[in-house]
């Protein structure tokens, strides 16, 4: 069985893993992948002490067994895919949908968060700041957005930013992610600032990150904003990549976050090391604008960066997710098991943010305003405190973002 790290990380499971015995031979064509999945989460599986005692045979498949087999108190995570989805989002970054972002106001009006460049709706213009009214002739609602949604051609109703109504059919196909949304670099008092928002970490963004970076290098950018509102996650390694970025130049061969395994994986503890790039650019502190989607790996570059930066947050609470996966996947079958596998704690051993890392500015998601806009809540609340040290103003709060919730690995990509 070969094994794949997420926190995503990727690793390799020997073949002698797997049971001696031979395939079950079974009315269930799952029946092997279901013992396997048993085997593997009483070897990986964070909380394998705690796993229920289930009848693996009983199961129609691994999704199902699954949801049976996890802690609930503590494990929202754990989920089985396939590998070829697997492949697809983190080596290629791609995924079958929309290639769009959405959330609820308090009101119940749905609105673009973002949309990916090879999205089949931006041909209409449909950007942030679009409200939908209505999917295939239906007033969309939080309770039936993903039903809509999950028809694989639909017929939208929009509002776009100047208030008038677009309509728009379009057929769910492979999009093509760009995980970097925006950059841009902004002249201020204090000298530049350079800002992006970061949807996801997966194999594609190491060289968007890069490219950033090289051209934040080139500008003397001294003052740094992270907008990491909507990214739910993904590669370790990745995340790693980001976090040499930001603090290789005063952090280098610091330790950004030790793996802790179950006591059977004991032999895996080990540290993730900062180390310095070409593209470091030297800075004292970082901004951070995060909201209860930024999880996971993106906890883990600001958890890591605590003991060796001035690190603020912006926006809201993250999601907490102080914990991460493996991908397992054998030869005999298409299916990936994604356990909770490890934490991370960073250099002073702390981690376990379970109720997310507090926001230090709270301040609104503007999704009425295009990324990079100084009018934008967030945007403003960190422009302000990097020029004055401290907020300019107080933040009206009350309008909190209803996201509709996905699940396994489509809640990790965080779009439709």
């Amino acid at each position: 069985m070969k094994r794949t790290l997420l926190l995503i990380i990727i690793v390799s499971i020997t073949a002698g893993f797997m049971s001696c015995k031979e395939k079950v031979i079974d009315d269930n064509p799952n029946a092997y992948a279901n013992e396997q999945l048993v085997l593997a989460m009483d070897e990986y599986y964070l909380w394998y002490d705690k796993m229920p005692d289930v009848d693996y045979t009983k199961y129609k498949s691994p999704v199902e067994l699954m949801d049976a087999l996890l802690y609930k108190e503590l494990d929202r995570w754990s989920y089985v895919s396939t590998k070829q989805e697997v492949d697809a989002y983190y080596t290629d970054a791609e995924f079958t949908g929309y290639g769009i972002g959405m959330g609820f106001d308090n009101a119940n009006n749905l609105w673009i968060t973002f949309i990916f460049k090879d999205s089949p709706l931006r041909e209409f213009g449909v950007d942030r700041g679009w409200r939908i009214t209505e999917i295939n002739n239906t007033r969309v609602t939080y309770e039936n957005a993903n039903t809509l949604l999950a028809a694989n051609t639909a017929s939208f109703t929009f509002i776009d930013q100047d208030n008038k109504k677009v309509t728009a059919s379009a057929s769910k196909r492979v999009v093509k992610m760009n995980t970097v949304l925006m950059d841009t670099v902004y002249s201020t008092t204090t000298g530049n600032v350079g800002y992006f928002v970061l949807k996801g970490f997966v194999d594609p963004t190491v060289n968007e990150l890069d490219n950033i970076f090289k051209k934040f290098k080139e500008k003397n950018v001294t003052e740094l904003i992270v907008d990491l509102r909507y990214n739910g996650g993904g590669s370790v390694q990745t995340a790693a990549h980001l976090a040499n970025l930001i603090a290789g130049s005063i952090a280098h061969d610091k330790i950004l976050g030790t793996y802790v395994h179950n006591d059977k994986r004991a032999e895996d503890n080990s540290d993730i090391k900062i180390k310095v790039t070409e593209n470091s650019i030297n800075l004292s502190r970082v901004v951070y604008i995060t909201t209860a989607n930024s999880a996971s790996a993106s906890e883990l570059v600001i958890n890591g960066l605590f003991p060796f930066m001035n690190v603020t947050l912006v926006g809201g609470d993250t999601y907490g997710k102080p914990v991460g996966m493996y991908i397992l996947t054998s030869k005999s079958f298409d299916w990936a098991f994604i356990p909770i596998s490890f934490k991370i704690i960073n250099a002073n051993g702390e981690g376990d943010y379970y109720d997310g890392i507090p926001a230090d500015i709270l301040a609104n998601d503007g999704i009425n305003f295009p990324f990079g806009n100084l009018n934008e809540a967030s945007l403003a609340a960190a422009m302000a405190f990097i020029e004055g040290g401290a907020p300019k103003r107080l933040y009206n709060t009350t309008d909190e973002i209803k996201y509709p919730i996905q699940k396994g690995l489509r809640n990790e990509i965080g779009a439709w």
